[in-house]
């Protein structure tokens, strides 16, 4: 489900862009011509009149997260609009502006944990939301807590939130990129290089396009430009190897060698989660250094050397490769590397 509001009322007190509704538009053609989402009966993307209220979102939400009906069923919902934050309202929640919203009067939007609320419910195996809009950045960890306000509970393959900004950047750029190709050089920066990167696949990549490979080539199509924000991952349960697109690159290219260096195993693993992390430990102290990259980077990578020190145990039952292996990320954590 595609959600893109642009138009808001005279009196509103909010700017309208024309980015926003051509990004939702964008989504939509983009998941009719990807084979493993295929063309709906219903285009994804809601209408002006659904998304001019709280109830025809929800309306909407609800019954593209009933769809979802078991572990091989993956819900995707996108949000493109202006986001706002609000701390003395009850949880301090990330809002999402509405074709009624007006600017200042919380109550005109819609409360981020609305929208959890109904994701969570969902019996779909995979569940990702990605979130074009400011304040995104604010949106809360997927941890285990699913009983906790704003919180996405975990079921089989897990979930994903995927945000326009991260860290301490709460403004997410409205405009265009004037480096992507027509048209998505009308579309909003964030969703321009998301839809760049399903448009032009990644040729280093398999067939289909990974929640870390997608993550990856939008940070590293973004980069390119040299002035835009970096992106935010957020994975509760979910790995970076859950596909999500088809790979629409022509040529694709076969990995010709294992990775080697501490950079080359750190792209890898944000790429393809844990699934060649045998073949990693079979160098314990490689492995231990990868792990404090990973460590040092943002949310994502710390989650994912998390995920990797978890496992370290099961891969390393001689006692002298963990310790090969712990000798690299001890210093580390005492503060001498």
């Amino acid at each position: 489900m595609v959600v893109g509001v642009g138009t808001y009322a005279d009196d509103s007190g909010i700017h309208g862009y024309p980015t926003i509704e051509a990004s939702a538009r964008a989504y939509g053609e983009a998941l009719d011509r990807d084979p493993r989402w295929g063309t709906a009966a219903r285009s994804p993307v809601l209408d002006r009149d659904e998304v001019r209220t709280a109830d025809g979102v929800m309306r909407a939400l609800h019954e593209a997260a009933a769809a979802g009906e078991g572990p091989e069923d993956t819900l995707l919902v996108v949000y493109v609009g202006h986001g706002a934050y609000w701390q003395d309202v009850p949880g301090g929640q990330v809002h999402f502006a509405l074709g009624s919203s007006r600017v200042n009067e919380p109550w005109t939007w819609l409360s981020a944990w609305y929208v959890y609320r109904a994701i969570r419910k969902s019996k779909a195996g995979l569940k990702v939301l990605i979130a074009d809009c400011c304040y995104s950045s604010m949106l809360p960890h997927l941890g285990p807590e699913s009983a906790l306000p704003g919180i996405l509970g975990t079921r089989y393959q897990g979930t994903c939130v995927l945000t326009a900004v991260g860290g301490n950047v709460h403004n997410a750029w409205a405009g265009a990129c004037p480096n992507l190709p027509a048209p998505l050089d009308g579309c909003t920066t964030f969703s321009g290089h998301l839809l760049n990167v399903l448009a032009q696949g990644m040729p280093e990549h398999p067939d289909d396009l990974t929640l870390g490979a997608l993550r990856a080539g939008i940070d590293e199509s973004m980069q390119e430009c040299g002035v835009h924000h970096t992106p935010r991952m957020l994975l509760n349960d979910a790995s970076e190897a859950a596909p999500l697109f088809t790979n629409h690159a022509k040529g694709r290219r076969p990995r010709t060698r294992a990775p080697v260096t501490v950079d080359e195993w750190v792209r890898e693993l944000l790429l393809n989660g844990e699934r060649n992390l045998p073949e990693l430990m079979r160098v314990p102290d490689l492995a231990g250094r990868v792990v404090v990259r990973l460590k040092a980077g943002d949310e994502q990578s710390r989650e994912l050397a998390r995920r990797v020190d978890g496992r370290a145990g099961e891969l390393l039952p001689d006692p002298v490769d963990f310790v090969r292996y712990w000798g690299e990320i001890e210093p580390a954590m005492l503060g001498g590397g």
